[in-house]
């Protein structure tokens, strides 16, 4: 009786955005906090089967892992059961990429202060994760939840973000992890516990995602079928290999080569001839075979400086060196690189690896010739001893995140340390302090990033005439005054760039 007497609503202008109208206002009464899911899912429904059952059943088990290699649809799995069970909880929360995340500094206390705001629907600041702790031990006691933690690779993780007292005993937890023996930090806490071993794809399932990505259909092309099939088991059934193999064929840089037998013939051949380490393999070929040396070198940045940051914010600083916008592109196209709903940069861990370790590989003894040092203990070591070198293009150092040992050594760094690194564009100096002349700092910078710095005024001597983007948050800085020698180039950055200073006390 209410809906017949409601008042109805003239439609003005395109059907199609007033239903989206429709469909925005009931997704925000709903609160809908869907993540999102890659395309041409395949394999779900089978593998989704036991783990709906397991959350329909409200005495079984409370936590249950998703344990299985890398790249094998972990992550995958859980977003398609948390997309299709979320509704059914009073609450939800999806925490992606969490080894990743507690890498950062405060990386732990913002999946906190996450968690705490997808359950609670209210943001709370707190101090530390102990002060998080307790606010979500007591959350945890009354809500029905529904919780996913994605790649859960330390102990003291699970604690901070699911504390130590019982949880209501309706909710579900849903972990995955590469790591096999989650079940014994769980002890006497939870004994409801469940562990879910991923099967990998069969050679249906493996088929159809490689013709997915290779022709646009889960069927292959005429005359491909033996040689997708051929493609198909070489990548083992890992979910992550078959798009990338895929997607390696269909955006070949020769368009004629994308449709030409004899291309992919002798790309397998060359997988053939490792076999031991053909998911590598594929994993390297999809670098390798980037169309672009400045693509190559855009993807290595990332991966070493930039995953977790805004889009936006990284194609500012490497667009004119690395054509940022158009590199992007070719990432996401390739597999290689996501963007979550946020705008953040997201990499595989499988990749984050690969390219770390083929950084590492240019100079497995001495950082100083690598062309990349994000590593905190080596930065740390490099500027201690100031031995740095012009093959160094990025360096990232964050003092918190240094060995306590080191800390007993003197604070301040001699800035001359910086002074051989003649071709340093990306550098990060989180908390470090630098005592001296600034008179040789590397004047080819395009992004310096320096929170907590230590001066109220910037040195005279530091030059900025190359600076895209310069982020000193926290710092103690109370006049933002540029050099009179690079005022009049950086006018243009204050007015067209964002510039952030936050201050200390205020926050502001």
């Amino acid at each position: 009786m209410e809906v017949a007497h409601l008042c109805d609503q003239a439609v003005t202008g395109p059907e199609t955005k007033f239903i989206a109208d429709i469909v925005n206002t009931i997704g925000n009464k709903l609160g809908l906090k869907l993540v999102s899911s890659p395309p041409h899912l395949t394999g779900m429904d089978t593998r989704a089967e036991d783990i709906n059952l397991w959350l329909k059943n409200k005495h079984d088990d409370q936590v249950l892992t998703i344990c299985g290699l890398a790249g094998s649809g972990k992550t995958t799995l859980a977003k398609y059961i948390y997309d299709s069970n979320m509704l059914k909880f009073e609450s939800s929360s999806f925490l992606e990429d969490i080894g990743k995340i507690c890498e950062q500094t405060y990386g732990l206390c913002a999946l906190q202060e996450q968690l705490l705001s997808d359950i609670l629907e209210d943001k709370r600041k707190e101090l530390d994760v102990t002060s998080y702790k307790s606010q979500i031990e007591k959350a945890l006691q009354n809500k029905r939840v529904l919780i996913v933690l994605d790649d859960i690779d330390k102990t003291e993780q699970i604690e901070a973000l699911l504390g130590m007292e019982t949880i209501n005993t309706e909710s579900k937890i849903i972990i995955t992890s590469r790591l096999q023996n989650i079940k014994t930090w769980f002890g006497s806490r939870y004994r409801r516990y469940k562990e879910h071993e991923l099967e990998l794809l069969n050679e249906h399932e493996s088929l159809a995602l490689l013709s997915w990505h290779a022709f646009g259909s889960k069927i292959p092309n005429e005359g491909f079928k033996e040689l997708a099939l051929k493609a198909a088991q070489y990548c083992k059934g890992n979910p992550l290999a078959l798009k990338l193999l895929g997607s390696l064929f269909v955006n070949a840089k020769d368009s004629r080569k994308r449709n030409n037998i004899e291309y992919w013939m002798s790309t397998l051949n060359l997988l053939e001839s490792k076999p031991d380490y053909r998911i590598e393999g594929i994993l390297r070929m999809s670098y390798e075979y980037l169309p672009f040396i400045t693509y190559r070198e855009l993807f290595l940045h990332i991966a070493c400086f930039f995953i977790g940051e805004d889009e936006d914010y990284v194609v500012k600083i490497l667009e004119p060196d690395y054509c940022a916008t158009a590199g992007i592109v070719t990432l996401i196209n390739r597999c290689l690189l996501t963007v979550s709903p946020s705008k953040k940069l997201m990499m595989h861990g499988l990749f984050i690896e690969m390219a770390r370790r083929m950084v590492l590989d240019e100079s497995p003894a001495n950082p100083a010739k690598r062309s990349r040092v994000w590593s905190n203990e080596d930065s740390y070591t490099l500027l201690r001893q100031g031995i740095g070198s012009e093959t160094i293009e990025g360096l990232a150092l964050d003092m918190r995140m240094v060995n306590e040992e080191k800390l007993n050594m003197p604070m301040a760094f001699d800035a001359d340390s910086l002074a051989k690194m003649d071709n340093l564009k990306l550098l990060q100096l989180n908390y470090v302090e630098l005592s001296g002349s600034y008179d040789d700092f590397p004047e080819d910078l395009r992004w310096l990033c320096w929170h907590g710095f230590p001066l109220r005024t910037l040195p005279f001597e530091l030059f900025m005439g190359n600076l895209v983007a310069i982020d000193m948050s926290y710092s103690k800085l109370e006049v933002f005054e540029p050099p009179m020698a690079v005022i009049v180039s950086y006018i243009s950055l204050l007015f067209n760039l964002e510039l952030s200073f936050v201050s200390c006390e205020t926050g502001n």
